[in-house]
């Protein structure tokens, strides 16, 4: 990340497309509020409908990426899990949105269960901050706001803003409430620190395809994925303690599971110590899809940077 003291979010002109967006979603929100707890359902479907039918791009990506995470199995059983895919994340969108249109988290909370918080608050004793690193898994929205709740503490999120300025705002409106403090990734890391001196926790996602200036390139499923490398970085440089957290569905119950600590020796890792750790993280992340296979956010092309003299994937 470069060193830059605003994190402040980039202005920008609202154009003709923004505002048609915002309207669109404006009069969703509308509608879903207004509508009876019965009705959720059956918004999940026309949700998930339009996430079948409305991108052909998205679902060859998702097809593409399923076939090489899972090379041995058969057509029918990467389409039965390509329409879980759609089917989880069809009912997370509508339970976002709802939460969203009626700003309850209350009816989010009463079905959460966290898993071992007694990590993070060890962690915390040791008054040097704290990153907390996951995944878009399961529901990553609703991780500030439960350890938000646990906790009495806010969460420090680092986001990329959304293209639309419009959307941005009523979204960084409704995270601030569910329990974030928005950070915006340009320009990060002297904020990152400053709060971590103060002994807060930083939340950040590691999962997604970076640039190879920002990233290192590890195994994700077989292959090699440019991966981010600030939570590792920290952890080695700056002695930040470092605990994953990855929130899934069972059934309608929502289980935060907080993970041991990482312990990693950088005297064992000697100088590929950032690719070790990195390594390591990212194992943790492939170890929670495999289990729940349907709840990673698939649609993300996660191996488009690739390793210099290496064939780009059709």
């Amino acid at each position: 990340m470069p060193l830059n003291k605003s994190s402040n979010m980039p202005q920008k002109k609202n154009s003709f497309k923004h505002r048609l967006e915002y309207s669109l979603f404006a009069a969703l929100i509308f509608f879903i509020k207004c509508s009876p707890a019965w009705f959720v359902p059956a918004w999940s479907k026309i949700l998930i409908f339009f996430l079948k039918k409305g991108s052909r791009k998205h679902s060859r990506l998702i097809a593409k990426n399923l076939a090489g995470a899972f090379p041995a199995a058969s057509p029918e059983c990467l389409e039965e899990l390509q329409n879980k895919i759609y089917s989880h994340f069809g009912r997370m969108f509508v339970e976002i949105a709802r939460t969203f249109a009626r700003r309850e988290p209350q009816a989010v909370l009463a079905r959460s269960r966290i898993l071992h918080p007694e990590v993070i608050e060890k962690a915390l004793q040791k008054k040097r901050g704290l990153v907390i690193f996951s995944a878009h898994f399961g529901n990553w929205e609703w991780i500030p706001l439960i350890l938000h709740t646990h906790l009495g503490r806010d969460i420090l999120s680092i986001a990329r803003p959304m293209d639309n300025p419009l959307l941005e705002k009523k979204v960084r409106e409704f995270r601030e409430a569910m329990g974030s403090k928005i950070i915006y990734k340009k320009g990060s890391l002297r904020t990152i620190l400053t709060r971590l001196g103060d002994n807060q926790i930083v939340y950040l996602l590691i999962d997604q395809n970076t640039v190879p200036r920002e990233g290192s390139f590890v195994d994700f499923f077989a292959r090699k994925a440019s991966t981010n490398t600030t939570v590792a970085q920290l952890y080695l440089k700056k002695n930040i303690p470092a605990v994953p957290v990855f929130l899934h569905y069972e059934g309608k119950e929502i289980i935060l599971d907080v993970l041991p600590e990482v312990d990693f020796s950088a005297a064992a890792g000697g100088p590929d110590g950032l690719l070790e750790l990195t390594q390591q993280m990212t194992g943790l992340i492939e170890t929670q899809i495999k289990e729940f296979h349907e709840q990673w956010f698939w649609f993300h092309d996660r191996w488009k940077t690739r390793p210099q003299g290496a064939a780009h994937e059709s």
